[in-house]
């Protein structure tokens, strides 16, 4: 099954004045790619050595220790007041899509005319929580890109401060402690490079003065520094586990990873496709075989995303290729956010019902299909979301058309607004529903979460791993592919008889369940009925 991203080759509606925002901000030769910095022509020189001058210096830590900025005028402008226009601008052009409760964002760390466009889109998703202060300390990860550098573990610096044009963004005090942790350890090079620094402009930008510190001076949140070396299964687990004991609540996770690096365009993006699935999944065995540059901190992210029960949410993808024109070789960049379980209120399940009873109505009735209005998003943004959905109709308790989208193809106000229109007209197992039983309709709407493959030894183990009642099914067998909602449970409340029938549902015999070849991926779904 090919779990594509949604939106992959629609171009976002602020990338068509990319190449003349560079120019605007005279970044026209920004690298796309990952440059080796030996680092010695950005560090204080206090802290040179004398054998290269490339490291921080580790003896006897002054009062205050401020790593400087490496790639200003490189990878974003130099000038302050450059910087910041150029941060709003990005941010401006960025969607928030509705997210409650977000926990942790995967950005890319290019130049930010080529990648700043798709970090927006993640920073825009946490930038109301960073105004008003309810994320205090950012947790920043990137991977060890230093070729001269030889780290397992984590790398720390000793240093007190990170400074960006116009800003000094505070190292969070726990730093410290976490260098008593097994995994931490310093290795002053493996900071001297922009994966972490390219994210401070969004933070400063989003929370540096929009309040006040108890000092009197901006509350830009502190910062956990982290460049991640080699780690093995353990490792991984070990700093899924660290990072799970900084969630405090008010602590923001930013993973700083590109996806695939000079591939031809269209072999990255099945490439990308791979990585963000197996990332939306929550797949760590599948982000092994990913092409990033940092497969170990995803696996990580991913192992922490599943401690605090999180959910992954799909929000934009751009290759270099679409900035510069050059496909031959392009470097991937995408934006994930990782919130709270996905929940409705009351009045958010009464729209989301409503809307697709409108469009249900107006189709039928007139041929038409409404698109969501401007007043009916800014009411419930929930329905701004990018969401799998399936819209299932019956009458007189018996179905009469269900149609849905398994993968998210765009928002779920969109999804709604599609699916109700095909449940009603183009369910091939049943004529067009009519005016005349539209009162006798009864509409329900299923939100989905993203489809996570299930791994099992043997069919003993499959039936065991299934949870009825919560877990919607996809079945793969035989090149065929099939589906139940979790609502089908109803029907079929035993594992082995839910698989039964949704073998034969796909066309393939009853036990094509019990094959090795079959793949079988498992999704939650938020049920919302009219008759509710």
């Amino acid at each position: 099954m090919a779990l594509s991203p949604a939106n992959t080759p629609a171009r976002p509606r602020w990338w068509g004045g990319l190449v003349d925002f560079a120019a605007a901000l005279g970044l026209s030769g920004l690298l796309v790619g990952l440059i080796l910095w030996d680092g010695t022509e950005h560090l204080p020189p206090a802290a040179a050595s004398a054998a290269g001058g490339a490291a921080l210096d580790e003896a006897a830590p002054a009062p205050r220790r401020v790593r400087p900025p490496a790639v200003a005028g490189q990878f974003y402008p130099a000038d302050a007041g450059s910087l910041y226009a150029a941060v709003a601008q990005l941010l401006d052009g960025a969607p928030d899509v509705g997210l409650r409760g977000v926990r942790a964002v995967l950005v890319p760390h290019a130049g930010y005319v080529y990648s700043g466009a798709v970090a927006a889109t993640s920073f825009a998703q946490v930038a109301t929580q960073l105004r008003d202060g309810r994320l205090g300390r950012v947790v920043l990860l990137a991977s060890n890109h230093r070729g001269d550098v030889d780290l397992d573990g984590v790398s720390i610096p000793r240093v007190t401060h990170y400074a960006v044009p116009g800003a000094e963004v505070p190292v969070d005090p726990v730093a410290q402690e976490l260098r008593s942790h097994p995994l931490v350890t310093c290795a002053p090079n493996a900071h001297t490079m922009h994966m972490l620094e390219v994210e401070l402009p969004f933070l400063v930008h989003l929370s540096g003065t929009a309040r006040r510190g108890d000092d009197g001076r901006a509350g830009i949140p502190t910062i956990v520094p982290m460049i991640v070396g080699r780690l093995d299964e353990a490792g991984i687990e070990s700093l899924a586990d660290l990072l799970a004991r900084l969630d405090d609540g008010r602590t923001l996770f930013a993973f700083s990873v590109d996806l695939s690096h000079y591939h031809p365009a269209e072999r990255a993006e099945r490439l990308d496709q791979y990585s963000l699935n197996a990332l939306l999944s929550l797949d760590a065995a599948a982000l092994a075989r990913a092409t990033t540059d940092a497969n170990q901190l995803l696996m990580a992210g991913v192992g922490l995303a599943r401690r605090r029960g999180w959910e992954a949410t799909y929000l934009t993808y751009l290759h270099s290729g679409h900035v510069s024109g050059d496909n031959d070789r392009v470097v991937g960049y995408g934006s994930v956010a990782f919130a709270d379980p996905l929940t409705l209120s009351a009045v958010e399940a009464r729209a989301v019902v409503a809307y697709a009873r409108q469009v249900l109505e107006a189709h039928v009735r007139r041929g038409e299909s409404p698109a969501a209005s401007p007043e009916l998003l800014a009411r419930h943004p929930v329905l701004r979301l990018p969401r799998g959905v399936f819209v299932t109709l019956e009458k007189a308790h018996q179905l009469r058309g269900c149609i849905g989208h398994l993968i998210p193809r765009g928002a779920l106000h969109d999804g709604i607004r599609t699916c109700a229109v095909q449940a009603a007209t183009e369910d091939p197992r049943f004529p067009p529903v009519t005016a005349d039983e539209l009162d006798t309709i009864d509409l329900s709407v299923s939100v989905l979460q993203f489809p996570a493959p299930v791994r099992a030894a043997d069919p003993q183990a499959l039936l065991a791993a299934l949870t009825p009642h919560r877990d919607g099914v996809i079945l793969m067998a035989n090149g065929r592919q099939s589906t139940y909602l979790p609502t089908v449970w109803e029907h079929f409340p035993e594992p082995r008889q839910f698989l039964q029938h949704l073998c034969q549902k796909g066309g393939s015999p009853s036990n094509c369940w019990r094959d090795p070849a079959t793949t079988v991926y498992r999704y939650g779904s938020l049920e919302v009925r009219e008759s509710q």
